[in-house]
């Protein structure tokens, strides 16, 4: 149960990071067709409309990703089985200095990468929201990286493949869910992302405190499915 809190809170922490909620006007634009400052003014009922009903298929886009990626890191699990031990090792020190790259306390330069897949090319309507999610959940970038791959590892950890599966899905509901509500809530909620925007720093330290305790987690094995 400790897993699938900490799997939900860290979809939450995924989406008020610098790399995932500034750029939220920009998704919401891109998905409904309408521009940001139609969604923000809060009386084009039908460009909020659209927002929320395409928001659906750019979460279940990424839902699907995620949950793939588990199914994937699971499978990695029983692969390595007779080696399991040791990979959760490296995977809690590799976890352990993410979370201190994201505190600011050390910078390593490859951690800063970024690559995201260009979704400008996708039209907007249900099918191109739906591929938009798919391609927004395989996009690297440096927030949100080291947070899924907290989530994977602990997939990493399971015994069966549903397992790692169901990890992703309630990390995705965590993300889901308040991108649904700020596309419902445009005008109010791009207001407050305005007034916020200096807090989100911390957000992405204390994101990096949770990864690092994770991964002194896993190294002494203490955190399981």
């Amino acid at each position: 149960m400790i897993a699938y809190i900490t799997a939900f809170t860290a979809g939450l922490a995924s989406f008020f990071t610098p790399c995932v909620l500034p750029l939220l006007p920009g998704y919401l634009s891109l998905i409904s067709g309408f521009s940001a400052k139609e969604l923000s003014t809060g009386d084009h009922r039908a460009a909020t409309r659209k927002a929320v009903i395409n928001s659906l298929f750019f979460t279940t886009g990424f839902s699907i990703a995620f949950c793939l990626l588990g199914a994937a890191a699971s499978s990695l699990g029983n692969i390595l089985f007779e080696h399991k031990d040791i990979l959760l090792k490296i995977l809690g020190i590799v976890l352990f200095f993410m979370g201190i790259h994201m505190t600011g306390t050390l910078n390593f330069k490859f951690l800063n990468y970024e690559k995201r897949f260009s979704m400008k090319k996708i039209k907007p309507g249900h099918l191109g929201s739906f591929f938009m999610g798919f391609a927004f959940a395989l996009g690297w970038s440096p927030c949100i990286g080291p947070i899924l791959a907290a989530i994977l590892a602990l997939a990493t950890g399971s015994d069966k493949i549903y397992q790692g599966v169901a990890l992703l899905f309630v990390y995705s509901m965590g993300l889901a869910i308040p991108f649904i509500l700020s596309a419902l809530l445009t005008a109010k909620f791009f207001k407050w992302v305005s007034k916020h925007k200096k807090s989100l720093l911390y957000t992405e330290r204390i994101a990096g405190i949770i990864i690092s305790i994770l991964g002194i987690l896993l190294f002494f094995n203490k955190l399981r499915l």
